[in-house]
């Protein structure tokens, strides 16, 4: 099966600086496409659509010989250079072809499982963390037992954001959560294994947050499975120039092995290896746990 989503640019150009405002849209259905991701290669400028399909971006004169990454959950990258963009509106299509991630899930549909198992990472002191919108960090659960699998749950936690801080602004912040297979030889994520977005919308409190996926039928791999956590700015939420946090904060655990990376809006996996200032010697990565079935 293959979709065909259509991004339409609307253009507005002043000899000081270019203005990008646009809608995404279904070219099949012509519904809104929410949090879809535009961003500019050389640099982390970047926006995404909201609820209704629209974004706007700001460039300044720096920006003209950029190009834009535009990419959505599933779905092949597109680059459009900046000075192609000399019309009141481009169209632009976005094509994935999704039949080996649905043949997929169909085998995971049909195989017989064993009871559930945990799995994932272990609770080893928290760690308080708020990421900048367009942040993906995406966190390698390792499939100890090398038997392959499916999730039934996933667990994700978070904390109350209270800084007092007047020099910083605190925004909502949500978050979209994807899987992907743990690529063994680049040693990066790999291929997605669910093309439908999970977006869920924390309070700014203490929440462990369970998300049901077992009739997503999304494959636990023998290598492992990469979950990765993107947030994203709700509709609503305007930002100001002034330095910004977002809440609630993401909790993050202690591991002696550096398991996560980081890819902001759409942009190629950088290993992360941030060291702790708690504990000598250890790494920080997002907390995440797992309840999974093995096939028999």
């Amino acid at each position: 099966m293959r979709y065909i989503f259509t991004l339409l640019l609307f253009v507005f150009v002043n000899t000081q600086a270019q203005i990008i405002t646009g809608v995404v849209k279904d070219s099949i259905t012509m519904e809104a496409l929410p949090y879809v991701n535009i961003t500019l290669l050389n640099s982390d400028k970047g926006a995404s659509t909201n609820t209704d399909g629209e974004f706007k971006l700001n460039l300044s004169e720096e920006n003209k010989n950029d190009t834009l990454l535009v990419s959505f959950l599933g779905y092949k990258p597109k680059i459009i250079p900046i000075k192609a963009i000399n019309k009141q509106f481009i169209t632009v299509t976005l094509q994935k072809q999704i039949a080996e991630i649905e043949e997929v899930q169909l085998k995971v549909k049909k195989a017989k499982y064993t009871s559930e198992k945990k799995a994932g990472l272990q609770r080893n002191g928290d760690i308080r963390v708020a990421s900048a919108y367009g942040l993906e960090e995406c966190v390698l659960i390792k499939n100890e037992k090398k038997r392959s699998g499916k999730l039934t749950d996933v667990y994700l936690y978070f904390k109350k954001n209270s800084s007092r801080n007047k020099k910083w602004q605190s925004n909502q912040a949500h978050f979209l959560i994807k899987f992907y297979r743990y690529d063994e030889e680049k040693r990066i994520p790999g291929e997605l294994l669910n093309v439908k977005p999970i977006l869920i919308k924390p309070e700014n409190k203490k929440a462990t947050v369970k998300l049901e996926v077992e009739g997503l039928n999304i494959l636990f791999p023998k290598q492992g499975i990469c979950v990765g956590i993107e947030t994203v700015k709700p509709a609503d939420v305007v930002t100001g120039k002034t330095m910004a946090s977002t809440y609630p904060y993401q909790v993050y655990t202690h591991s002696k092995e550096p398991l996560s990376w980081g890819s902001y809006r759409g942009k190629p996996w950088k290993k992360k290896r941030r060291l702790s200032y708690f504990k000598k010697n250890m790494y920080s990565i997002p907390l995440v746990k797992l309840n999974v079935k093995y096939k028999k």
